[in-house]
């Protein structure tokens, strides 16, 4: 068994075997909304890169995370990954979170909770002014444990 710490460069073929999904957008997560979400992989985008074009202003304060749910153009909707977040605040399901550095070079942040949800404007990818969800996450953990396998699920 070993360890995923905190401040470790993974590819992102490496981040979908280990955690047992193909992790694609923003918000990624193992199960099902009607039979049970295992975990969330989160990719946060705290500096832009100049192929980024995707208008999400994600950031970090201390051990505290505000990350913008997801949807593209107009107002964001309680739906897929943003009813995912909504429910780990009473499921309580692991939330690992990744961040953005370079074309398919993700950092490990470290696993975190979601405390809540506010609603906040912010552009969308045409420049349109929209409502979104900001999640406050607060790391939980630096580390999670692996086998040779993948990701233990506790």
């Amino acid at each position: 068994m070993t360890l995923l710490k905190r401040g470790e460069t993974l590819h992102i073929n490496t981040i979908s075997r280990i955690f047992g999904t193909r992790v694609r957008r923003g918000i990624t997560y193992c199960g099902s909304l009607r039979r049970g979400i295992r975990h969330v992989i989160l990719i946060a985008t705290f500096q832009k890169n100049p192929e980024d074009v995707i208008p999400y202003r994600d950031r970090a304060r201390d051990k505290f995370l505000f990350y913008t749910g997801e949807g593209l153009v107009g107002n964001q909707k309680m739906e897929r990954g943003n009813l995912v977040l909504k429910k780990q605040i009473k499921d309580g399901f692991p939330v690992f979170v990744f961040e953005k550095k370079e074309p398919g070079k993700y950092v490990f942040l470290g696993e975190f909770k979601v405390l809540g949800v506010r609603r906040e404007t912010q552009p969308d990818i045409k420049g349109q002014k929209r409502k979104v969800f900001l999640f406050k996450l607060k790391r939980v953990s630096n580390e999670v444990s692996l086998s040779t396998q993948g990701y233990i699920h506790s």
